[in-house]
């Protein structure tokens, strides 16, 4: 299985593959290194599917639907989801199925198998929550794994990678000299008084809140910037186009990061991955040029560098993204920190057996606040991480 050659991997153009058969469901299990104990729960789902005429049927139009129609793969979750009891399990054997599809995207584009292998090993990790909230195996998370299977999402190295485009408010800038990069707000975005999104934590700023312009007058882009703290500025600066070039901005092509659960998430392992994308689009989708890395994650928290050490694996990913705000609150620290469903209401009983769980904790006990951003990492920057400029400072250069 450590190889990139397809000997033994069925094509959906091959005749007589069934995916609801023994034969093809542990062959398959096997071919993308599923745990034995997941293994045997979807073999034991796909029996039972095989000998019910209605669930068979149903796991059969399902899966056309999905991967050979793919007319519409939302409402196809959706209702997948909510075919009954056994859902969760006709989940799991039907995306499953999908592999012959999977493997025909990958050749087509000379993609090596041990992508596909590392990309669907999500399939376990998904699994085995479903199983923590429901006391039975089973998949739930089709609406994000219909990425994977589809060929939007690969796993390369620690980070995960999906096709994009850029879709948060604001434009970045490099300096044609240092290299610096600054960002400016576009028009129309509402902050609170601390430059975080109105509405952050469930607070509003109805009575110091501010909204957003963004001026161009041929010469020079006048807006409020984003700072080193990942707030936007009240105060307005000036980035003449002579010494500043616009790099990216709303609908441009980039690569959305994804860190998949499991395994430390130490930053060369996180610089290897950005290089070995870098790399792998060159080569395999030479026609989707990308501009930048982003991420939206509650690891880009602007409080941990005040609450953990600086050379935290979490506060040194910060690093090499330009932080920039977005209306979140805290709960995918909770879900990622203590476990998934957990709530700011379930706070005094919450486990603190890691170091993290504690500064968490002892941050949200005593009324702290905590919560997520975005960010972006410039193409060009991904092996040394952005420079943020100076003049994005709202003392230096407002106007």
């Amino acid at each position: 299985m450590a190889g990139d050659r397809w000997e033994g991997w069925p094509s959906s153009r091959d005749g007589g593959i069934d995916f609801l058969q023994q034969e093809y469901v542990e062959w398959a299990c096997g071919a993308i290194r599923l745990p034995g104990e997941i293994g045997e729960a979807i073999m034991r789902g796909a029996a039972v599917i095989r000998q019910s005429e209605d669930l068979s049927q149903l796991a059969r139009e399902f899966h056309r639907e999905l991967f050979i129609d793919k007319t519409a793969p939302g409402e196809t979750n959706k209702r997948l989801l909510a075919s009954g009891p056994q859902s969760g399990i006709v989940a799991a054997v039907v995306y499953l199925g999908a592999l012959p599809q999977m493997r025909d995207g990958y050749e087509s584009k000379r993609i090596p198998k041990r992508v596909l292998v590392d990309t669907l090993d999500d399939m376990a990790i998904w699994m085995r929550h479903y199983r923590n909230r429901n006391g039975e195996w089973g998949l739930g998370q089709v609406s994000w794994l219909i990425h994977h299977v589809t060929g939007k999402l690969f796993r390369l190295g620690r980070l995960q990678f999906a096709f994009t485009s850029y879709n948060k408010p604001f434009k970045a800038f490099r300096h044609r000299v240092s290299g610096r990069v600054a960002v400016l707000c576009d028009s129309g975005a509402r902050y609170r008084a601390d430059g975080q999104a109105d509405g952050t934590n469930g607070i509003f700023d109805d009575g110091a809140g501010w909204t957003t312009v963004l001026d161009y007058d041929g010469t020079a882009y006048i807006g409020h910037p984003v700072t080193s703290k990942g707030a936007v500025s009240l105060s307005r600066v000036s980035l003449p186009v002579g010494d500043w070039e616009l790099v990216l901005e709303k609908g441009d092509p980039v690569l959305d990061v994804h860190i998949p659960e499991g395994g430390k998430m130490t930053h060369e392992l996180c610089r290897d991955s950005y290089g070995q994308a870098v790399a792998f689009t060159a080569e395999h989708f030479p026609e989707m040029p990308f501009k930048a890395f982003v991420c939206s994650s509650w690891l880009l928290a602007p409080q941990f560098p005040l609450l953990l050490p600086a050379e935290a694996n979490i506060v040194r990913f910060q690093r090499d993204y330009y932080a920039t705000p977005v209306k979140s609150d805290e709960d995918q620290t909770l879900e990622r920190v203590f476990g998934f469903g957990t709530k700011l209401a379930d706070l005094p009983g919450l486990p603190r057996e890691t170091s993290l769980q504690r500064i968490v904790y002892d941050h949200l006990a005593s009324g702290g606040h905590i919560h997520g951003a975005a960010g972006f990492l410039l193409k060009d920057d991904w092996n040394v991480g952005t420079t943020i400029a100076p003049e994005t400072d709202p003392t230096v250069g407002g106007t």
